[in-house]
This record gives C-alpha cells, sequence and structure tokens, in this order.
C-alpha cells in the first residue's frame, strides 16, 4: 500500500514542513505565536530554530524539535505541530522537557540554573476529550493541590477543536487550522507566509530531496519484504527507516513505509 504524499504546493501550515519552515523564517511569528498559544508576553525571539534534533547517548533515543527559541526572559519554547494524536503524548511531553535541560547542562549550566520551558503542542483533535481549548499542566502536590513544585516546567497542549475558554484571538487561530481560513491579522501573515513559503524554491527543492530520501528507505522495505515473511520484513523496514532518520517518530516511519494506521499498534508493541 503506498501512501498518497503532498506535493509541496499542497503542504499547508499544519504540515510539519511548512510549519517548520514558515517558523524559521519568521521569528516575528514565533514571537506572536508563542504570546497567543502560552498567553505571556514574549518580547523577543532568539536564535530561532526548527527540526532540532538532540542525541545524547549513542544507544539513546533522539528527539526532533519541530520550533524551538529562546525568549527575552531566557525562557526556553518548544513548539509542536500535531496532526494526529501520537500514542504516549503525555510522556513524549516530559521527554521533550529532559532533552531540553540536558542541552543546557552540557553546556555546564547548573540546575539551579535551568531555564523556565514551555513544551507546547498545537493538537487538531482534543488530546484529553475535556472540551477546552487549552490544557495547562504543572507539578503540583498530591496532598496539597495549591502546592507547587515551581520546577520551572510548563506543558501546555492545544485543542483546536473547542472554543471553550479560548480568546476570539484562539479561536481565529482554530478556524485557519481547521481549514476554515485565515481571518485574524496573525493567521493572514502566517497564510502570506505559507504563499511566499510555496514560491521558494530552496524550500521546494529542501522538501524534494526529504521525501526522495524516504522514497529510498520505502523502497528497502519493499525489497525486504520480498524475501521475509510481511510482518517480519515490516517491522525491520521500520526500525530501519528510524535508524537512518532519527527525526522521524516511529508512527511517521510506519505510514511512509506502507503501514495502515489501524495496524501501527501492533509493530509499536513489537518493537518494544
Amino acid at each position: 500500500m503506498k501512501t498518497k504524499r503532498k506535493t509541496y504546493d499542497e503542504l499547508t501550515f499544519t504540515d510539519d514542513f511548512m510549519f517548520c519552515e514558515v517558523m524559521r523564517n519568521h521569528p516575528e511569528l514565533c514571537q506572536e505565536l508563542a504570546e497567543l498559544l502560552t498567553g505571556r508576553r514574549v518580547l523577543t525571539v532568539r536564535l530561532p530554530q526548527t527540526q532540532k534534533q538532540e542525541k545524547f547517548l549513542y544507544e539513546g533515543k533522539g528527539v526532533r524539535f519541530d520550533v524551538t527559541f529562546e525568549d527575552d526572559a531566557h525562557t526556553d519554547y518548544d513548539i509542536e505541530m500535531q496532526t494526529v494524536l501520537k500514542t504516549g503524548l503525555s510522556r513524549r511531553s516530559r521527554y521533550y522537557s529532559s532533552m531540553i535541560d540536558m542541552y543546557h547542562l552540557k553546556s555546564g549550566t547548573e540546575y539551579s540554573e535551568l531555564p523556565d520551558s514551555y513544551i507546547v503542542f498545537i493538537c487538531l483533535e482534543d488530546p484529553f476529550k475535556r472540551d477546552i481549548a487549552r490544557y495547562t499542566f504543572h507539578e503540583t502536590c498530591e496532598e496539597l493541590p495549591d502546592c507547587r513544585l515551581e520546577d520551572g516546567r510548563t506543558t501546555i497542549f492545544i485543542n483546536s477543536k473547542s472554543s471553550n475558554g479560548a480568546s476570539p484571538e484562539l479561536i481565529a487561530f482554530f478556524d485557519y487550522l481547521n481549514g476554515r481560513g485565515p481571518s485574524s491579522d496573525l493567521t493572514k501573515a502566517i497564510e502570506q507566509a505559507v504563499l511566499d513559503q510555496r514560491d521558494s524554491e530552496e524550500g521546494r527543492v529542501r522538501y524534494m530531496t526529504l521525501q526522495e530520501h524516504y522514497d529510498e528507505e520505502r523502497q528497502i522495505g519493499i525489497e525486504i519484504g520480498m524475501e521475509k515473511g510481511e510482518e517480519t520484513a515490516s517491522l525491520r523496514a521500520v526500525q530501519n527507516l528510524l535508524k537512518n532518520n532519527p527525526t522521524l517518530s516511529p508512527n511517521q516511519a510506519m505510514t511512509l513505509i506502507g503501514i495502515p494506521v489501524e495496524e501501527q499498534e501492533k509493530y509499536i508493541k513489537l518493537m518494544k
């Protein structure tokens, strides 16, 4: 089964590649988006990075950050676009936060000097099925709910399917994410950035090169499948794709190989 892949001209802001390209080329949009999603003031954005990968142990699991940057208060941000809810999203947020901390600790930062961090997932589906627009998490004491750990970590899940608790600006952003067109100043600016990016020959070449690489890895999986049992071959193909492309998630790798969504949970258990 071959998965139909979007052409470069079909990419929208919710597609991982376009999301990263727009944010990388427009730090002012990073700033506005961070303010909208977190509800806090962000005066400047420093050194915006996209698709940044960290891997601290040779045999450790690597992590790819969609968009990471630092603000004027030396607070770290990681904004992730989630078009499909994936298994273990909450635990993955914990891992992302730990990788940000490891980056600073490797640079000689003391524990007491670790900066505050915000991990933000923009979800096109309700991650907790509680019908609110924003889920914000901090560490609190079970026995004393008003006693917070104050470890500097904030994790936010944005639910674009709900308007409960959302400002008009956030609702306009949700409408844009869900294909109802830009209506606010921010969404109009984002849409223009997307249109401009589609005219970028550099971005087009980068996207095509990436897809060609994925196709090559998929072909390896097909060839393996000709020689061995389908399930074993598919598993080997996924593992090979992840080994050579550590920025991919297991679900993305399985989709590229051609494993149907309804069968992917089985392969995740096999890999574990």
